[in-house]
């Protein structure tokens, strides 16, 4: 069997002698190709996909740029001018503000209506957009309660130099002035002359008025005074203060100040009643025929009447009138209205108040004789006066 042959120094100097390198560092063998078109391909593919991942991002930069203004303009045009747009693919995020008058939802909307929106999302908050103005301070009314020597205030007033002003003005009046509950109220507008002239109309009314309210409302432009009185007279003369500086002042006014209701006695009611029927015994009022004009012995019958009256002026009268059975129901009514309102007349001309009286008409439907002969007619065409309870 044959045996391969060793290799020898020869062989070796052959491969290492200046002439000779191993394969490898020489020229360009199978391996060597295969490497550098791998290379390549890899160099290649690289730059493939950083073009096309630069082209993919710069494209989607465009959509979403366009997608953002667009976006903005139709939110514009709807009047959301508050709200900021973020584009991120065809998701639209939105923030900011809209006015109290707008809706989250309505921008919403404007935005999901656009061509490449898949969504949109964020938050979006009311702010009053309106004018604001400046709310003045207004206080309560200043209530004002006295009962002889004490007086008690209420209410609110712009600081504790009017609260003084107040003690001060009422001092000389009123031993006890309580003012626990007039409080100062900071910032309180408070109109010119209005508290002086309050008070000022309490100091006036109070030696003639022992218990007194006041309540007077700057804000409302309001005073009302109230209290109980003894005599007409009286009564209304404090009133008329109270509708002067509530004039004067360019307030609404209710002047309650009333008249004490002392009705007279039962025994002035009864002398009274005894006087008057004593009076007219056997006569009546003469009033022209189917007229209700006076005649003279009817004004001088009357004027016994006022006489009468005068001496009892708490007492109250009730003048009702009555006529015959002749002519129709509606006409004599008529003519006994008129003809009660006629004496009504004549009294009030003698100094005599309205407020004394009440009147009535009974037509025929009250007579006291006959109809069937002249003298029971005359009898009944008459003037009856009664004298009442209570007060005018």
């Amino acid at each position: 069997m044959a045996r391969k042959k060793g290799r020898g120094v020869g062989d070796v100097a052959r491969y290492t002698s200046a002439n000779s390198r191993p394969p490898s560092f020489g020229e360009d063998t199978p391996d060597d190709s295969i490497a550098s078109s791998t290379s390549f391909f890899l160099i290649s593919l690289v730059a493939f996909l950083a073009i096309a991942f630069a082209a993919v991002t710069f494209g989607t930069k465009n959509i979403e740029a366009d997608l953002q203004a667009r976006s903005e303009a139709s939110l514009q045009a709807a009047g959301f001018g508050g709200v900021a747009v973020v584009a991120e693919g065809a998701t639209v995020h939105l923030s900011g503000s809209i006015s109290t008058e707008q809706t989250e939802e309505a921008a919403f909307a404007t935005v999901s209506a656009l061509d490449g929106v898949h969504d949109v999302d964020g938050k979006l908050w009311p702010v009053f957009s309106g004018e604001l103005t400046e709310i003045a301070v207004t206080g309560d009314a200043l209530r004002v309660e006295w009962n002889g020597s004490t007086v008690l205030l209420e209410g609110n007033v712009s600081s504790p130099e009017r609260q003084d002003f107040v003690v001060d003005t009422l001092s000389p009046a009123f031993q006890s002035i309580d003012i626990a509950a007039l409080t100062v109220l900071e910032g309180l507008e408070e109109g010119s002359g209005w508290l002086g002239a309050s008070l000022g109309l309490i100091l006036s009314l109070q030696p003639s008025l022992d218990e007194g309210t006041m309540t007077i409302d700057p804000n409302g432009k309001l005073l009302i005074v109230g209290g109980d009185i003894l005599g007409k007279d009286l009564r209304n003369e404090l009133n008329a203060k109270v509708v002067e500086v509530g004039t004067q002042l360019g307030y609404d006014v209710i002047p309650a100040i009333r008249l004490i209701e002392v009705g007279p006695t039962e025994e002035e009611i009864e002398e009274l009643q005894f006087n008057l029927d004593e009076v007219i015994e056997g006569k009546v009022v003469e009033f022209e025929v189917k007229s209700f004009a006076l005649t003279p012995k009817g004004i001088e019958l009357l004027d016994e009447i006022l006489a009468a009256l005068r001496q009892a002026p708490e007492v109250r009268i009730e003048i009702a009138g009555h006529t015959d059975s002749r002519g129709s129901a509606a006409e004599n009514q008529q003519l006994s209205d008129d003809r009660a309102n006629a004496v009504l007349e004549y009294l009030v001309s003698g100094g005599e108040s309205p407020d004394r009286f009440e009147i009535i008409g009974y037509g025929e439907d009250k007579p006291t004789e006959t109809n069937d002969t002249a003298e029971g007619r005359a009898r009944n065409r008459r003037i009856e006066f009664t004298a009442l309870e209570g007060t005018s």
